[in-house]
């Protein structure tokens, strides 16, 4: 079930390699976010303003130099310290037999030449992005897989899966009618491989999919280009490959007020749920799923990191910001390992503040 389950919990997913390309760029390559080649102007909004974060002063031409070149620096430091951490032989490479299982399934994806080890090079190299998305066809294939595997004829009845089965297809079951169809379980998988989109109807924007580098871009073009739009409806946001854009996006959402609702089938987790708290009015409708878990990005888990860490300053950071409670952050950590995922009881809904109304 973990390539099913990638996305959903991919907050442990490392989000600044996918920008760190070790490779000759122009001063302005910075500004091509999700490193397709291409500046979106609304990307290039997004990382200009990011640049700005801070300053006194506009950006002038002469200093993009100076800032593109500490910002390769950082992620490339993030990329070397995670091999430091990571490759426990200190041969300067990462092999498989020294990952632990939260990352195992990562390293994977990045070892392109198939050695069971992951070189600096490989890591440098490797782009987040769409890595980890299965196409239409794949999605197909694993639906038949897993009908076949767990149902002769018809939709699969939760009521007969044991426990671990249960949490896993539980989520899938959109209408809440105890039973996964073959449809739904395309729907839901397809929004577990599809980056973040949103659908906009009169003054509502419905968003679906997988948060990436592309979305803090994506709400900016919806604040601009739609400033009708007064609520964001989430439908179904599994998660967030780029922790660091999406508390970017988020910010944009809490700066520009506006609300957030969840329907009685919408379907949130780990990252989504991050975004979640970003709104001005936070509506949870009877039967949503609110998801949340640890995360890990390296040799230990967030849960065996001291408090006083600097990992955890951005996200407290940012919960202080959108007024939620440090303990939610404490909670969330223990609420479920980075490979699991935990859905809130309504009182833990009250508890930390995530409706407003």
């Amino acid at each position: 079930m973990k390539s099913i389950k990638l996305i959903a919990l991919a907050v442990i997913a490392l989000p600044f390699i996918g920008m760190a390309q070790h490779k000759q760029t122009t001063d302005f390559d910075i500004l091509d976010n999700n490193q397709d080649g291409f500046i979106n102007p609304y990307e290039a909004f997004d990382i200009l303003l990011m640049m700005n974060k801070g300053k006194k002063k506009d950006i002038r031409l002469n200093d993009i130099p100076n800032i593109a070149s500490k910002i390769r620096n950082e992620q490339k430091q993030e990329v070397l310290d995670l091999l430091k951490d990571v490759d426990k032989n200190k041969n300067g490479v990462i092999e498989f037999t020294e990952a632990d299982d939260e990352i195992l399934w990562m390293l994977k994806f990045m070892d392109t030449d198939k050695s069971e080890s992951v070189t600096k090079q490989e890591l440098f190299d490797f782009n987040f992005e769409n890595a980890f998305f299965l196409s239409d066809k794949d999605i197909k294939k694993e639906v038949e897989q897993l009908f076949k595997e767990f149902t002769k004829t018809g939709n699969i009845l939760l009521k007969e899966l044991n426990d671990t089965l249960y949490s896993e297809f539980e989520e899938w079951d959109l209408d809440r009618n105890g039973q996964v169809s073959k449809q739904e379980a395309y729907d839901y998988m397809k929004a577990d491989n599809t980056p973040v989109a949103f659908t906009v109807k009169g003054n509502v924007a419905y968003m679906k999919g997988v948060i990436t580098a592309c979305t803090p871009a994506k709400v900016l073009e919806l604040i601009f280009e739609h400033p009708n739009v007064k609520t964001i409806e989430m439908v179904h946001v599994p998660g967030s490959i780029d922790d660091v854009s999406n508390l970017r996006a988020s910010l944009y959402v809490h700066q520009f007020g506006l609300n957030i609702q969840l329907n009685e089938r919408s379907i949130i987790a780990s990252g989504g749920t991050d975004f979640f708290l970003a709104g001005k009015e936070r509506t949870v409708a009877k039967g949503a799923k609110i998801g949340v878990h640890s995360w890990s990005g390296g040799a230990k888990p967030a849960t065996e990191l001291p408090k006083s860490h600097k990992s955890h300053k951005k996200y407290l950071d940012y919960y202080r910001i959108v007024n939620i409670p440090d303990e939610f952050y404490w909670y969330t950590l223990e609420a479920a390992p980075a490979h699991d995922i935990h859905f809130m009881t309504e009182q833990e809904i009250e508890r930390y503040n995530i409706r407003t109304k």
